[in-house]
């Protein structure tokens, strides 16, 4: 049986319920990436900083955390879309880890199509083994019934990926 382990990085909560809903349906570990500095999820002071950090490609310092994603046949990686880019605490974790030899899915959560994070993540991760990828626009506020059950579907494709 493989090893899963489902990483994301959530501010508002969205990721971190696609996270939740891919985790609990494949059984997977599930490792939430926290900045030792958080930003605050209130107010358009996330946006500001929140997107100065993404667009100068900042790696804020992570929480220590005692799962090693090494350790694991599949990683699926969720994050946020901040300023057309995948997080800032994502860039940290993937700058840590290399995961070229990783089997891999991707998804994102965004205000937007989040077309462009997606190639910028897919880019970035260039010499892994992308099983697959997914979008999802704001799911607590355009749907968490349809966001959990899209998120379940795709999360048993990929396993079914795996274990071919």
């Amino acid at each position: 049986m493989s090893k899963i382990l489902v990483v994301y990085y959530s501010l508002t909560g969205n990721t971190k319920f696609i996270a939740e809903a891919i985790a609990e349906s494949i059984n997977s570990d599930i490792l939430e990436l926290k900045p030792v500095k958080e930003l605050n999820a209130e107010g358009g002071s996330k946006y500001f900083w929140g997107g100065f950090q993404a667009t100068m490609k900042k790696k804020p310092k992570l929480r220590e955390f005692d799962i090693n994603p090494l350790d694991y046949d599949l990683i699926i990686l969720g994050t946020p879309v901040w300023a057309w880019t995948y997080s800032p605490p994502i860039r940290s974790f993937l700058s840590k880890y290399d995961l070229s030899e990783k089997n891999l899915a991707l998804w994102t959560c965004s205000q937007g199509d989040g077309v462009k994070a997606m190639n910028k993540f897919k880019e970035t991760l260039k010499s892994t083994n992308i099983l697959g990828e997914i979008r999802f626009q704001e799911p607590k506020q355009y749907g968490l019934e349809a966001s959990k059950e899209k998120a379940v579907l795709w999360a048993k494709e990929i396993l079914q990926k795996i274990q071919n």
